[in-house]
């Protein structure tokens, strides 16, 4: 038995098994549709519940739905569970309101033992990777492993600053495996329709770039021996599969080629598909790596994932009334969530509902039809952000069954933005919009 091993499921999904058998599972969404119904495996995924249910310890890296899958988060409730304390606590609330209460906290950059595991946890490294923001990232966390002096960190959504990856290195290194993640997971571009196919392509293409370009620059500074290109694999299903060409994501193999342009040093780029165990001391897979087709993966989203339907569009149609009076009550608690968080903008937020224009920041105003403006979703001073979704689902986000934020990441909502800048605290502050 090697010191420490990794065996690959799906996305951020996979098991750490230590030398004495001690197994860690990571992040299991396992199910397609999470996201409201719209993100998908490729490939297809086979592994269930039942087959990563005899664990000694889950790791849960943060609320999302792509690492914490409520549908079939089914688990003993004295199965111990491995989360961060710190800020908010969403997560830890939420598994508590579940009745799983044999919770392992662990604060910011403590380490605990866990059997003959060592396990560090870190709060985000960065406010936003790429983007100043005020409040920024409030949920997710990294995972240092250590077994017999051989150490992989599970950054997942986490993703390394430049300065933190010096920290890591300084203090917690040598790293063996550094799994990394390669996308940028959301509505950018594929959502945006002030931008035209020739724009959104670009923009595709600018941000896997600057993906590739931090991965290389964290490498460089972290030095791990091995690199794995992890979390954020997904692909739509349902209405918005035509989506897939534009978002701001690629394959794991894109990723590897791309980053194999570079020097990356003594750093080995390593691929594993679903099942595949990585010997984490010496890079070494127990079966050889299978290259994505992607010819293979577009024939499935077309044949196979592009007729699912969501779950809010089985619902009844909302009231038309009733759903523009609860959507000022939203927008006015939100504005008290705003001020609780610290977040402020200056930009003019607008949801188009059933034909009309309703602002609901930076206070509720119902601006009227459509039609009365000549510029179609442009319809606050600039700065403004325009929004349209399924109004059975914004019945769904104002009533807590879903979720904004859920919603933006799962493609559902269409975007009319001027000028074309990303604002964080906006669109961390939108997350607020419910009842």
């Amino acid at each position: 038995m090697s010191e420490l091993q990794f065996t690959f499921v799906a996305n951020a999904c996979g098991i750490f098994t230590g030398r004495a058998g001690t197994r860690l599972l990571c992040d299991p969404w396992l199910l397609d549709g999470v996201f409201d119904g719209s993100w998908c495996h490729y490939p297809p995924l086979h592994t269930t519940v039942d087959d990563v249910r005899d664990v000694d310890l889950v790791f849960l890296s943060h609320i999302h739905p792509d690492h914490f899958d409520e549908r079939c988060f089914d688990f003993d409730p004295a199965t111990p569970i491995l989360v961060l304390d710190h800020g908010p606590n969403f997560l830890p609330r939420r598994l508590e309101a579940l009745g799983y209460h044999n919770l392992v906290k662990v604060r910011d950059g403590e380490t605990i033992d866990w059997k003959e595991l060592r396990l560090t946890l870190f709060a985000p490294f960065a406010k936003h990777a790429f983007h100043e923001a005020e409040v920024g990232n409030l949920i997710d966390s990294a995972l240092l492993v250590e077994c017999g002096g051989v150490r992989a960190l599970n950054a997942n959504d986490n993703t390394p600053t430049v300065e933190s990856a010096r920290r890591l290195a300084i203090e917690h290194g040598p790293i063996d495996l550094a799994m990394l993640n390669y996308n940028a997971a959301g509505p950018y571009p594929s959502c945006f329709d002030n931008l035209g196919e020739d724009d959104k392509a670009a923009e595709h293409a600018r941000i896997l770039d600057q993906n590739v370009r931090h991965l290389v620059a964290v490498g460089e500074v972290l030095q791990p021996r091995f690199l794995l290109p992890f979390a954020g694999a997904y692909v739509l299903g349902g209405d918005q599969h035509h989506k897939n060409r534009y978002l701001g994501t690629t394959t794991w193999d894109r990723c590897a080629a791309a980053l194999r342009t570079h020097d990356l040093g003594a750093t080995e780029v390593v691929l594993l598909r679903e099942g595949d165990t990585l010997d984490v001391a010496t890079g070494a897979a127990d079966r050889p790596y299978r290259p994505l087709d992607e010819a293979e993966m577009a024939a499935y989203i077309d044949e196979h994932l592009a007729t699912r339907r969501y779950p809010y569009q089985l619902d009844a149609v909302p009231d038309a009334a009733l759903l523009a009076a609860d959507l000022a009550t939203a927008a006015t608690a939100m504005q008290a969530r705003w001020r609780r968080f610290g977040l402020r903008s200056s930009w003019s937020v607008v949801i188009e509902l059933f034909g009309r224009q309703y602002q609901v920041h930076p206070e509720p105003v119902d601006l009227g039809p459509l039609d009365r403006f000549e510029v179609a979703g442009l319809v606050a001073p600039a700065p403004s952000l325009h929004c349209r979704l399924d109004e059975r689902l914004l019945r769904r986000i104002l009533d807590r069954r879903s979720h904004w934020n859920n919603a933006e990441i799962g493609a559902h909502i269409d975007f009319v933005r001027a000028p074309n800048r990303y604002e964080p605290d906006l669109h961390s502050g939108l997350q607020f919009l419910h009842l």
